[in-house]
């Protein structure tokens, strides 16, 4: 756990630089161009690279060492944000600077991700293996809730000079935590029994093999697909929030309900997070896994039912406290059921389709809301006379409607999986730090094969 420990603190440090920063530059491209499109385009260049080459990342973290891939990865992301901090001091910074930047630092995140999650599974026990996954969710929580307050705090010392001076310190003392820590690596690449000795399997068998892995089980089917609808979730109900707290309270109360809901969110975050990181975890994790995202389903119907800001910051709070346990729960029964030679191309790929559940929430949230939502729920609509009047209270109903059917979407996609099972590998001869002939378990089949 010790070395966990010292790369997490690495990740916090890195994870708070680019919430700093990230927050300050989309600040900085709505001040210079005052186009909410280019705002928009940079949080989109954010994680959609990333995201598409979230395969030849896994397969990648998966031939070569976990520690080398973060390493590297750090570097590069350091890399251009040295570049973009001498850029602003010789005053020459400009708006295709920072998405080149950003493009750069979201491949950057396609290859730490996967190998931090890959490496944890060497780094801790078994049974400590939730509290790990719920300090990576931890330092996310901080960087979400913190970066804002910190940007604003050095954006009014030194200006976007000091944010990204920060920044750069940040890579730098997590590259330093990356250079101390030894941690341990999987024994060695996957290979078929018709291989010869030494071939390597090509790209597209790896992801195969992969693909293969991350479906063959239909718990770890029903996981994934928890995972990808709990994000689109969360990310249509962040699209649909400010509009549904800006219709409904007073132009002079809107700031502070706006302050109300997005801190009710980052504390339930925080506070799941937290608590996850303390408690070792549960027995029966994919049961809690159901339990929670009914629990953030229930959430997100209530805030549909009652899009008012008290009632929506209650809503937020219960929401973001079960993103925590389903984050840590599925993660342990993840690295479970996934052999560590595998979990490279496996998390990478997993990534590929909880992101995209991201992007699809962000995309179709509004259209939905406006073009379909709303019409079925008008005065003169179809459903005016019936759901049209348990909305009543709602100015936008459109969206309250998309709210309370993204909710009983999400509470019913949790209970159908109450009767999955994960199934765990059996157990492994402990991993090495080295590359030495031993024996390993595949990921297609429980009989020890020769390295």
């Amino acid at each position: 756990m010790t070395t966990f420990l010292i790369v997490w603190a690495g990740r916090l440090l890195t994870a708070l630089g680019s919430g700093i920063s990230g927050f300050a530059l989309g600040l900085w491209i709505y001040q210079q161009t005052g186009s909410v499109t280019q705002f928009a385009t940079g949080l989109l260049l954010g994680f959609a690279p990333g995201m598409l080459a979230a395969p030849a990342a896994g397969v990648l973290v998966d031939r070569h060492r976990r520690r080398t891939v973060l390493l590297c990865a750090d570097t590069a992301a350091m890399l251009t944000a040295v570049a973009l901090t001498a850029a602003e001091l010789t005053g020459h910074l400009a708006v295709w600077q920072v998405y080149a930047t950003t493009v750069v630092e979201s491949l950057c995140a396609a290859f730490q991700w996967p190998a931090l999650a890959a490496a944890v599974t060497g780094m801790v026990r078994p049974e400590q293996r939730g509290r790990a996954g719920a300090m990576t969710q931890t330092a996310l929580a901080a960087a979400q809730l913190l970066g804002p307050m910190l940007a604003a705090v050095l954006l009014g010392a030194g200006g976007l000079r000091a944010v990204l001076v920060v920044d750069v310190v940040s890579f730098a003392l997590g590259l330093l935590t990356l250079l101390v820590a030894r941690f341990p690596e999987p024994p060695g690449r996957p290979r078929r029994e018709t291989d010869r000795p030494g071939e390597r399997l090509g790209w597209r068998a790896e992801l195969a093999e992969g693909r293969r892995v991350l479906t063959g089980q239909s718990g770890l089917r029903h996981l994934l697909r928890v995972v990808t609808v709990l994000n689109g979730a969360e990310a249509a109900a962040t699209a649909l929030l400010l509009p549904l707290v800006l219709s409904g309270t007073p132009a002079s109360e809107q700031n502070a309900a706006v302050a109300m809901v997005s801190t009710s969110g980052g504390l339930g975050l925080a506070f799941g997070s937290v608590a996850m990181s303390i408690w070792s975890g549960p027995r029966r994790p994919l049961a809690w896994v159901t339990g929670a995202t009914v629990l953030s389903g229930v959430a997100v119907l209530a805030a549909g039912l009652h899009p008012r800001p008290a009632a929506l910051a209650a809503a937020a709070f219960t929401f973001f406290l079960g993103l925590p346990v389903v984050s840590s729960c599925a993660q342990v029964l993840w690295q479970a059921a996934v052999a560590p030679e595998a979990q490279g191309r496996v998390f990478a790929l997993r990534r590929m389709f909880t992101q995209g559940g991201t992007l699809l929430g962000y995309l179709l949230a509004g259209p939905l809301a406006s073009r379909v939502c709303e019409p079925l729920v008008a005065p003169d609509g179809p459903l005016g006379s019936t759901v049209g009047r348990l909305l009543g209270t709602a100015r936008d109903r459109g969206s309250a409607l998309l709210l309370c059917l993204t909710g009983l979407f999400l509470a019913v996609v949790g209970l159908l999986g109450r009767r999955h099972t994960v199934e765990p590998l059996p157990p492994a001869d402990p991993i090495v730090c080295d590359r030495t002939p031993s024996t390993r378990i595949s990921a297609n089949s429980t009989d020890p094969e020769p390295i």
